[in-house]
């Protein structure tokens, strides 16, 4: 089977292009949720707070008790 007489059609290869952009998604929101774990151990913080802050305000969220230290210091 010669590789140059073997048609894709556009279809085919958003096809392709979809199902790659949604693995890579998985990943991303896999490696998203480690991120989270291990700034939640970093900042003292529960998991599941980070999780649930973060849901609230995304990425946007702080550590509220870190945030309370800096504005005590001059």
């Amino acid at each position: 089977m010669d590789v140059e007489s073997i048609h894709i059609s556009e279809q085919f290869i958003e096809e392709m292009v979809d199902k790659v952009i949604n693995r890579l998604s998985s990943k991303l929101d896999e490696l998203d949720i480690s991120l989270d774990y291990i700034g939640a151990i970093l900042s003292g913080q529960a998991t599941t707070d980070v999780g649930v802050r973060q849901k609230g305000l995304g990425r946007f969220a702080t550590d509220r008790a870190a945030d309370r230290t800096m504005a005590k210091d001059p």
